[in-house]
């Protein structure tokens, strides 16, 4: 449900929808799950790996993840497409999509619907475990002269799910059970981008987000209503960048968060609207001294309302030896993390002294080019060390939120890609990771040594593509469950996937997930589903 890079867990990574920061500040660690946000609207996905926190503050230790929805281009689109298979699966979409050179929009819903699988890891699983996601994404965009732009964006997510308890701690076999959670999550953002001179831009977003987490036991001929958490965040950034000369661009802007929590048990609200502020101040420089040179130097000040104030840094440098395709590369950079408002204000665990969540790393990398960039291979080396980690711990006899523990990670990342030929692409990655948290003494929960996969994509006509993918997680801690570390094993997952036109308006999908029915868990105590039959159609007008 959410992501994990560089030995940064939940909470400790940024994830942004076309450039605006969406979280849940009514979540422990306040980051916003990902399980519910649908691929159909976007258009690509950007990751920045290593502490980012000069650019975009709080929590950015791990790197960012910015998510780009699609925009409309060309005469207006009408699509719709269904897919039905295993499971009891059925996703229905529509769109409405098109631009000029002053203007594009673009309108996407999506409904998934999905049963017949019973989450629990159980031998005798007693109920079957439903999923439903309506997803409604838009943008609006307008270039009002040659010199300026503006747009809005709404991103709206509901989705319901019986979900089953956690593994019994005794036997560690998953728990057959009747809770529920309803789900909903707003997203509305604006920006304003502007051409002052050829040497200055400026740029002005804003953005709120509304995330809502409902929980009910619907046992048989009963629906009973648990508890609820409601965060909200406020989000606003002016950002300028000027061009001093053909060599070097200054970027520098003002940052502002607000965010909101509230959690409610029963008719009772126990923490009403508790609010937390931040504002920031940053400034970057990225010069080119040589035509193959590049050095960035970055500064950051944010003042949160309830610790004070954090400066962090960044700095790096590339140099591209251009006859030999290869680029060499490195940064060093320090990052934190802000207790979340539950964190600071939950009864009986909350704590009002906690500190931020720091963190320093390095990396080291090198990028090749090969063939007439026909083969690409990148590795990087990185360690990532973050102290003051908040956790659970009984100090004095009393259980609450402390800075308890420190992480240290170090570890390699590689990538390849290679195109044979011009109908065959090749993709391949391997991540690993040595992430030891101090104080259990042991790697750290829900992070693998290693991870990587790869994927074939062949496309002999310009109507037909087909495709094989594989993925791979290797064993790892999952979360504490009475007084031990259970393991998750390994697996290796493989899927195929192929699409053919028939027409220029009629397109017709198939899948096959969980290739080889591999019987496993991605979450200890949950099983995964099995091999799965999928296809559809895709119509546009």
């Amino acid at each position: 449900d959410y992501f994990y890079i560089r030995g940064a867990g939940n909470g400790q990574t940024i994830v942004m929808i076309d450039g605006v920061r969406v979280q849940d500040p009514s979540s422990t660690t306040n980051a916003l799950s990902i399980a519910n946000l649908r691929t159909d609207n976007i258009e690509r996905i950007e990751v920045v790996r290593g502490a980012k926190s000069v650019l975009y503050g709080s929590s950015a230790m791990g790197g960012v993840v910015n998510i780009i929805t699609k925009r409309g281009e060309g005469k207006p689109k009408l699509s719709a497409g269904f897919e039905g298979g295993s499971y009891s699966t059925f996703k229905e979409n529509a769109a409405l999509s098109g631009g000029t050179n002053r203007i594009d929009y673009s309108l996407q819903a999506t409904r998934t619907d999905t049963g017949g699988l019973s989450r629990a890891d159980s031998p005798d699983p007693q109920e079957i475990d439903y999923y439903d996601n309506t997803t409604i994404a838009g943008n609006l965009n307008g270039r009002i002269t040659d010199r300026t732009e503006a747009g809005i964006t709404a991103y709206y997510v509901h989705s319901n799910m019986d979900y089953d308890e956690s593994p019994d701690p005794d036997t560690g076999q998953g728990r057959d059970a009747y809770p529920a959670l309803y789900s909903d999550m707003l997203l509305l953002t604006a920006h304003l981008d502007q051409e002052v001179t050829d040497w200055w831009n400026t740029s002005v977003k804003v953005g709120n987000t509304d995330a809502d987490r409902d929980y009910f036991t619907e046992a048989p001929e009963i629906k009973e209503f648990l508890y609820s958490y409601t965060g909200n965040t406020k989000t606003a950034s002016w950002q300028n960048d000027f061009f001093l000369g053909d060599t070097d661009t200054l970027t520098a802007g003002f940052d502002y968060l607000h965010e909101t929590g509230s959690y409610e048990q029963g008719t009772s609200a126990v923490l009403n609207d508790i609010q937390a502020r931040t504002k920031s101040l940053f400034i970057h420089n990225l010069w080119m001294p040589l035509e193959n040179v590049n050095i960035s130097v970055g500064l950051r000040y944010d003042d949160h309302q309830n610790f004070g104030s954090h400066t962090t840094y960044r700095a790096g440098a590339a140099y591209l030896f251009e006859t030999l395709g290869t680029k060499i590369r490195g940064s060093y950079g320090t990052g934190f993390r802000a207790p979340s408002v539950l964190q600071l204000y939950y009864p009986v665990y909350g704590n009002h002294d906690l500190q931020p969540e720091e963190s320093e790393g390095f990396d080291i990398g090198i990028d090749q080019n090969l063939f007439n960039d026909m083969l690409t291979l990148s590795v990087t080396y990185f360690n990532n060390d973050i102290e003051d980690m908040i956790g659970t711990d009984n100090v004095g006899g009393v259980t609450r939120f402390y800075n308890v523990a420190s992480v240290k990670t170090t570890g390699a990342e590689t990538t390849l890609s290679w195109r044979p030929h011009r109908q065959v692409t090749l993709n391949l990655h391997y991540t690993y990771q040595d992430s030891e948290d101090e104080s259990i003494q042991q790697q750290r929960t829900h992070i693998p040594y290693h991870t990587g996969g790869g994927s074939i994509n062949y496309s002999p006509t310009d109507k037909f593509n087909w495709n094989v993918s594989a993925q791979y997680m290797g064993e790892r801690y999952a979360a504490k469950l009475g007084d031990r570390y259970p393991i998750v094993s390994e697996q290796l997952v493989l899927g195929t996937a192929a699409s053919y036109d028939v027409t220029k308006w009629l397109e017709l999908t198939a899948r096959i997930s969980n290739l080889t029915d591999l019987s496993y868990q991605s979450m200890y105590g949950y099983t995964a589903p099995g091999i799965g039959f999928y296809g559809g159609f895709n119509l546009t007008f």
